[in-house]
């Protein structure tokens, strides 16, 4: 699944994938071309972030509750998705290029892992 990004994409998903993980009762799946990660079990309810990978960049959807969801720097925008990864909720999408933005994706991570099953 790595073998044809960049070397900064190599590192930065390894870096957040440890970072979530770091968040507890996490389990993570490769799933096709998508790495999965889950709150507990693994089920259309409990998966909160999905990785979608780009040469240049790691693509991250997360699932969001409308009313409590909150991005100052507005990095996921107006678009919502329709349910590709998400039955429940409003499915966002972000980019993360460099190891400067951890920590502002891991708020927004954070926030669809709190509203999981």
């Amino acid at each position: 699944m790595l073998a044809w990004v960049n070397d900064d994409v190599k590192v930065i998903v390894e870096i957040l994938t440890n970072c979530i993980i770091e968040i507890g009762n996490v389990t993570h799946v490769s799933r096709g071309r998508y790495y999965c990660f889950y709150k507990g079990k693994p089920s259309t309810k409990s998966i909160f972030a999905a990785f979608l990978l780009t040469k240049a960049a790691l693509e991250v959807r997360i699932r969001t509750a409308p009313i409590t969801f909150k991005d100052p720097q507005r990095w996921t925008g107006n678009r919502i998705y329709k349910g590709w990864f998400f039955k429940q909720g409003q499915e966002r999408e972000f980019k993360i290029t460099s190891k400067d933005q951890i920590t502002y994706a891991m708020e927004l991570i954070k926030h669809s892992y709190d509203i999981s099953g």
